[in-house]
């Protein structure tokens, strides 16, 4: 007779149950058949397994040495069996969806999800208004959303959504040619940015345009917007051609002979970077793992640009969280 994995179940049961009686209960046999059974096992193994006694049944020597084989395969089998189930519900289970519009954050983060195990895929959604990426996480659209807020503009979550700040308070920079006649300042001020053609969302498309607005008539300034963009390269065209200065992240980078980057004196314009998310989804469970991640693509993509590294020397590094 062969042994089968059921009949190491059986030798289990014993030592575990402790007599004959017992283990015929727990397993649904007759303890004449069990008996019989442990019999056969012993004859195929040619030792004897265990002492019989009144008071029940204990692991002989040799017993002993098989029964810590068998629950070695046990639990083998056992970690085949949960790894195959895991499998299974990973090949079954909806993408992981990620959405905002963080700069590069969103898409680094997608591309870093995809290389998780636990996580099955990634869809990727973007919106230029960070309230409707917010009010996608909170409908269940979305599982996170990685989005940039500005002062007097947080939106308010439901009690169903979470968020983790990953930025306290960045300053935005201004995109310019190398060649513009303020690139020869180190730093730039913002009444002076007025007297220049600005490219920018249309607005209505976030809180940004509101913003921005209202911070420059503080400072007793209107931005001359000649040129309202939806993409990115539209903007960058426009600058690295002399035809507008732009906003531009901390996170940005000076490309050459086209566009370089410059900080405004003291930092008029801020944004905080979020992390919002349902926390009863996988993205929930791994959030610390998921922001921690974010500070480190954030800081290793910003840490090429001069600006960046002066300023999260000064202030970022202090107002990221740690894990």
């Amino acid at each position: 007779m062969e042994v089968e994995i059921r009949h190491l179940r059986v030798i289990v049961a014993i030592a575990e149950s402790g007599s004959l009686n017992r283990a015929s209960k727990v397993l649904g046999l007759s303890q004449p058949g069990l008996t019989s059974q442990l019999q056969r096992i012993e004859h195929s193994l040619g030792g004897q397994l265990f002492f019989r006694a009144e008071g029940g049944s204990s692991p002989t020597p040799f017993g002993h040495n098989v029964l810590t084989e068998a629950r070695a395969v046990l639990r083998g089998l056992q970690g085949i069996r949960s790894r195959a189930e895991s499998q299974a519900r990973h090949r079954t289970a909806p993408p992981t969806r990620v959405g905002g519009n963080a700069g590069f954050v969103h898409l680094a983060l997608s591309r870093w999800l995809v290389g998780r195990a636990w996580v099955p895929g990634v869809r990727l959604t973007e919106e230029t208004d960070p309230r409707a990426s917010i009010e996608m996480v909170t409908n269940g659209a979305l599982d996170l959303a990685v989005v940039y807020e500005w002062p007097g503009f947080s939106h308010r979550l439901d009690d169903s959504v979470r968020a983790q700040v990953v930025v306290r308070d960045e300053p935005v920079l201004v995109m310019l040619s190398p060649t513009h006649p303020l690139a020869a300042e180190h730093t730039l001020r913002l009444d002076t940015l007025a007297e220049y053609p600005w490219v920018d969302e249309p607005p209505q498309m976030s809180q940004w345009p509101v913003y921005l607005s209202q911070t420059s008539h503080r400072f007793g300034v209107s931005m001359d917007q000649q040129h309202e963009v939806l993409f990115a390269p539209t903007a960058h065209d426009l600058v690295a051609t002399r035809a507008a200065l732009a906003p531009a992240l901390i996170t940005g980078r000076d490309v050459a002979g086209s566009i370089t980057l410059r900080p405004l004196t003291d930092n008029p314009l801020r944004q905080r970077l979020r992390v919002v998310y349902r926390p009863d989804t996988l993205v929930g469970a791994h959030i610390e793992e998921i922001t921690a991640e974010v500070i480190t693509l954030y800081h290793d993509h910003g840490a090429r640009n001069a600006h960046f590294r002066a300023w999260w020397a000064a202030e970022g590094r202090h107002t990221t969280p740690t894990f």
